[in-house]
């Protein structure tokens, strides 16, 4: 890696690491209890982290489907050559 791609991306990721810094430094500390706004937003991730779960399952069900469909196609097709 040349030595100028390489300055730049230690760049790049000091400029993260600050924006999380000053991004973290808002937080209240765990032991403080959350306010009803906070209670909701963390029930609406929850839920759409769910959601976005069984969704992604439903993808991978269907992608197996289809690769054993695929399957069976071919080798019906290849008894069919023979």
């Amino acid at each position: 890696m040349p030595v100028q791609n390489a300055a730049a991306t230690v760049m790049a990721a000091v400029s993260v690491l600050q924006e999380a810094r000053s991004a973290c430094a808002d937080l209240h500390p765990l032991s403080f209890p959350m306010t009803d706004r906070e209670l909701q937003q963390r029930a609406e991730m929850i839920d759409k982290i769910i959601r976005a779960r069984r969704k992604l399952q439903l993808l991978r069900d269907r992608a197996e489907a289809l690769e054993d469909a695929l399957g069976r196609f071919k080798a019906r097709r290849e008894a069919m050559r023979r």
